[in-house]
């Protein structure tokens, strides 16, 4: 059997939301998929096996103890602690960067480029640190995973990665409903996430606001952590209209979100910046009307089947959801639509991608000049 290391030291439990659910989902996948002959060593911290006992159920774990949360030991336990216990393996950091030490050949995860493209998005401190840290992990890493094409084709035009060095590693659906769902409860739009800048919660409030007067029973629910944007998120609320129907009910465990979903007329995903987009691909494969933001990796996921809405453009989203609410058929549709676009999204499909790009990590050696 062949082992190489995967670093998870990242994953602090209810805290990276999408990275984290990413992580644990597309390795539970190899666990149930992947090959006998090429299996990892978890490296993690005590409170992510704590938050995700099946990780180490299913593999071998190396655990240090601590909880992940203060940046700084974090960074000291990559460079001291992992260093230490993977010399001589193959490692792959989920992390998005490289830590200073580390062993070779190495692989580094890279969920988007947003402190990059929009680091007004983070604070001072961190959009410096992520603004060096990312380009300089991709240059050193042998492969690049990237967790979309569309992060894969940003990484090989704006950083200059040979695209031989890139392997897409999506995730799937966890279960693909075989008729579109409907609703019994008043309509509902559910909208997903963190209240983050991009997340672009001020349009959808807008938009639903807009069209609330013509469908009296109509609700808008909003889950996810709070995020930089929480207050401002807070004050759209506060003076819409019909802010009595509209639901700020923060993060919800996974169970919790599936019962949502069942709900759910309409998955609304208006961010302006995206990876991958998970609710979008959970809410398709739940077989829920979606609409998505143009220009982004969600957007890619429904292509062809006209639920795409300008990002900037409030008017549309009220039209769009409108139109949803008020047809039945229309919305149907829809759900049928995206059903069936997610079909081939399947858990098998990621599986044989990371071990793609395991066995091409594998195959590498420590060029010169990029050697750790």
């Amino acid at each position: 059997m062949t082992r190489l290391a995967v670093n998870l030291l990242s994953l602090v439990p209810d805290d990276v939301g999408g990275a984290e659910e990413y992580a644990v989902r597309t390795l539970a996948a190899y666990s149930r998929h992947g090959p006998a002959d090429l299996q990892p060593v978890l490296c993690l911290s005590e409170a992510a096996l704590g938050a995700h006992p099946d990780l180490g159920e299913a593999f071998d774990v190396e655990v240090h103890p601590d909880d992940g949360r203060r940046r700084a030991r974090r960074v000291l336990a990559e460079n001291t602690w992992l260093a230490a216990r993977t010399t001589g393996l193959a490692i792959h950091h989920l992390g998005g960067r490289i830590p200073v030490r580390t062993s070779r050949p190495v692989a580094v995860t890279v969920h988007d480029l947003q402190p990059l493209d929009h680091p007004e998005n983070f604070g001072p401190v961190k959009a410096a640190y992520l603004g060096r840290a990312i380009p300089r992990s991709v240059t050193r890493a042998d492969v690049v995973v990237a967790v979309s094409d569309a992060v894969g084709r940003q990484i090989v035009d704006c950083l200059g990665v040979d695209p031989d060095r890139v392997v897409t590693v999506s995730i799937g659906a966890e279960t693909v409903a075989s008729v579109p769902s409907v609703p019994a409860g008043p309509p509902t739009v559910l909208y997903p996430a963190a209240t983050h800048p991009h997340k672009n919660h001020r349009l959808l409030v807008e938009a639903f606001d807009r069209v609330a007067a013509r469908h009296p029973d109509a609700r808008l629910i909003l889950t996810g952590g709070r995020g930089a944007a929480e207050a401002d998120v807070a004050r759209a609320i506060a003076s819409a209209e019909h802010a009595g129907r509209i639901d700020r009910i923060g993060r919800v465990p996974i169970a919790d979100l599936a019962r949502h979903l069942a709900d759910a007329d309409v998955v609304a995903f208006p961010s302006t910046y995206e990876g991958f987009g998970i609710p979008v691909l959970e809410a398709m494969a739940a077989g829920v009307a979606v609409l998505v933001a143009d220009g982004t990796p969600a957007a890619d996921l429904v292509q062809g089947c006209d639920a795409v809405v300008g990002a900037g453009d409030p008017a549309a989203w009220a039209e769009a959801l409108d139109r949803l609410l008020a047809d039945r058929d229309h919305r149907t549709a829809l759900a049928a639509r995206v059903l069936a676009a997610a079909q081939d999204r399947t858990w098998e499909a990621s599986a044989a991608a990371l071990e793609r790009a395991w066995r091409l990590l594998l195959g590498r050696s420590a060029p010169a000049g990029r050697r750790a």
